[in-house]
């Protein structure tokens, strides 16, 4: 089953920013062997963000590249390829949150803190909001 939804991500990055920001796509939600994938475009990026009850993974491919995993009560590790060079990135996440339904097609909450190539760069608190157009 694959349907077009709009897609909204308010985040809060807690330590660069008291306001949160708010970004909206129109993509596509997907359910496949029991994960979810949203997918969409924003410019020149194309993102796909697979979603599991205990996981949730980012790949960006286009004008940047990047691949994450967000997994609660563990570190992990990945990279961003920017035109300044690669990136490694560590992301220690405290809570994820996946809730089908309840007025949404599919709401996410992620919260993690972030590092690049050693140094700390914020904690953040992702809301996903994906719903019926």
């Amino acid at each position: 089953m694959t349907r077009q939804v709009k897609l909204i991500f308010t985040t809060h990055t807690t330590d660069l920013s008291d306001e949160p920001t708010i970004q909206e796509y129109i993509g596509e939600y997907t359910i496949q062997n029991g994960k979810r994938y949203l997918r969409y475009s924003n410019d020149d990026v194309r993102a796909l963000i697979k979603i599991t009850d205990d996981s949730l993974s980012v790949i960006y491919s286009g004008a940047m590249n990047s691949r994450m995993e967000y997994v609660p009560g563990a570190t992990t590790t990945g990279t961003y390829n920017t035109p300044l060079g690669v990136l490694d990135a560590i992301a220690e996440t405290d809570r994820l949150t996946v809730i089908e339904g309840s007025g949404s097609v599919l709401r996410v909450s992620l919260h993690y803190k972030l590092s690049l190539s050693g140094s700390f760069v914020s904690n953040y608190e992702i809301e996903i909001n994906c719903l019926k157009i």
